[in-house]
């Protein structure tokens, strides 16, 4: 009868974990074309998009299309490739695409390979 109620036990922990809430990192500002912050309702990050280069002519056109494709709340995944002054320099990937926005940056001609 113990062995009974232990595995009910370990079933219903199981069950629940399940349904546990999961804070994703989200986009609460983009700074500029290279540089976002992003959050995760514990603390917030300067994040400098990986492997991008825009030039200063393109800055305006960067921002806006960046603002598009990232909007408030948005929520991504980081894979961090290192740290250059304290701003942590990631590849920064949308939720709902799974594509890395520095490609997409990249193959609309809005930014150059640095990889």
């Amino acid at each position: 009868m113990k062995k009974f109620y232990i595995r009910i036990f370990i079933f219903l922990i199981f069950f629940f974990s399940f349904f546990t809430k999961v804070d994703a990192a989200e986009i609460l500002q983009v700074s500029s074309s290279s540089i976002l912050l992003i959050g995760d309702h514990n603390r917030t990050y300067t994040v400098k998009i990986a492997c991008t280069e825009i030039s200063p002519e393109l800055e305006e056109k960067s921002v806006s299309w960046l603002k598009k494709q990232l909007p408030r709340h948005t929520k991504v995944n980081l894979k961090p490739k290192g740290s250059v002054d304290g701003v942590l320099v990631a590849k920064v990937i949308p939720f709902n695409s799974n594509i890395d926005i520095a490609e997409k940056y990249i193959n609309e001609g809005l930014a150059k390979n640095k990889c």
